[in-house]
């Protein structure tokens, strides 16, 4: 690795329209061209749509912008709204608008240090996912050949690939309106914990599978605390919370501001199910996973003290625990995800159930699975909470999900 520089260096910057400036370099001796891609797209209230947004390059940024990122799909696959399950999905046959999906490249510059390329590039408060771009045959992106910041590694777990790096952007209070300092990392918080655990080799993933768990500041092992296990969404893994979701930054904040319980979260790894919830993720989920975690460390132990959420794939999983096992939680929040297949079924079991339901304003799966699930729970008489941050598909919504969750409606 070379240190030689530093990549990403954040300046106070008063030429920024958001008062902050990111400077994101890369070495590569033998390259004549290096680009840099991030989630760094904003759209306004008024040009967002499930299909399309405002299009802002960070240069324009304006305080009442909001990052939407963009999926690139011309029309919503039919086998995601089908009904259909346990049905394959394959991304390389959707109907793509290749033009959406290059929204946040920049072709960085050289400098006067042979093979170092650099760019400056103004941020708003909270956490951005980039990565460097080193060639895009035939021009396609989904083709991009990509590295993570070599000198800004991502959190992994075992050989899982990790995507993108991150950096934190600080708060200025004269330039922005909306404050994400709570993304950003404490120096004294909590921990992170790589685990490994027996699950049932019928599973067809091993004998053993590694997940991660924080542990908040003033654990104590005499002392159980609450937990809540969380899943990430389709072609993510175990260590995907920690990176773009900020989790522990997140945590951390929280528990320090009395917002939240002190508590721990779990993460584990569902796309090695390939997103089998009844056959795979659930069974193991309460048979193997929660057993272990909670016979190794001092949390849960009921269903009070226990909770789950997810989105995407892993908002499906949610309503999937939400539908078989409600008996397991006293918190469930379903998250850019919901109702394929099955309606409800009597929650007697457990009549401290609360439900949480989230998705972008302008994630498809708002309309399509967030209200539905509204007026289902309604129907059921089982409480639940509401929460539509602007955005999309994103994972700048996720980390308010998940804000709300743990800050409003967690062991309350």
């Amino acid at each position: 690795m070379n240190t030689a520089y530093k990549s990403p260096e954040i300046v106070r910057d008063y030429l920024s329209p958001t008062g902050y400036s990111v400077i994101f370099r890369y070495m590569d001796k033998d390259a004549e061209n290096v680009g840099i891609i991030g989630d760094w797209m904003f759209s306004d209230i008024h040009h967002s749509s499930h299909w399309d947004s405002a299009r802002i390059w960070p240069e324009q940024w304006r305080k009442d912008l909001f990052p939407h990122t963009l999926l690139g799909l011309k029309k919503t696959p039919e086998d995601l709204t089908s009904g259909k399950d346990q049905t394959k999905i394959d991304p390389m046959t959707f109907d793509f608008d290749w033009d959406i999906l290059k929204l946040g490249l920049y072709r960085m510059r050289k400098t006067k240090i042979e093979g170092l390329f650099a760019y400056k590039i103004p941020l708003p408060s909270g956490t951005f996912n980039y990565r460097f771009v080193l060639d895009m045959p035939d021009g396609n992106p989904l083709k991009m050949v990509t590295v993570t910041d070599p000198v800004n590694p991502p959190f992994t777990v075992g050989d899982k690939v990790q995507p993108y790096s991150q950096v934190y952007v600080p708060f200025d209070s004269q330039k922005q309106v909306v404050d994400r300092s709570v993304e950003l990392p404490v120096d004294d918080g909590g921990r992170l914990e790589v685990f490994e655990y027996e699950t049932d080799p019928a599973f067809g993933v091993g004998e053993k599978q590694k997940g991660v768990i924080y542990l908040p500041k003033d654990y104590d092992p005499e002392s159980p605390c609450p937990v809540l296990y969380l899943s990430h969404g389709g072609g993510d893994n175990a260590a995907s919370w920690i990176n773009q979701g900020s989790l522990k930054n997140i945590m951390d904040h929280l528990i320090a501001a009395g917002r939240t319980e002190p508590m721990a979260v779990v993460l584990m790894d569902n796309e090695v199910f390939h997103w089998d919830n009844p056959g795979k993720c659930i069974p193991n989920l309460t048979g193997y996973l929660i057993p272990w975690v909670e016979s190794t460390y001092a949390v849960g132990g009921n269903p009070g003290k226990r909770a789950f959420a997810g989105f995407s794939a892993g908002g499906f999983l949610a309503y999937e625990v939400l539908v078989s096992c409600p008996e397991w939680f006293n918190y469930i929040g379903v998250w850019s995800g919901g109702k394929r297949v099955n309606d409800l079924p009597d929650t007697g079991a457990n009549r401290k159930l609360q439900v949480h339901i989230g998705a972008g304003r302008y994630d498809d799966a708002f309309f399509t699975f967030g209200y539905k699930l509204e007026d289902l729970l309604h129907e059921e008489g089982i409480p639940f909470t509401s929460y539509f941050p602007d955005g999309g598909h994103q994972w700048s919504v996720w980390r308010q999900l998940l804000e709300d969750f743990c800050g409003r409606v967690l062991w309350r």
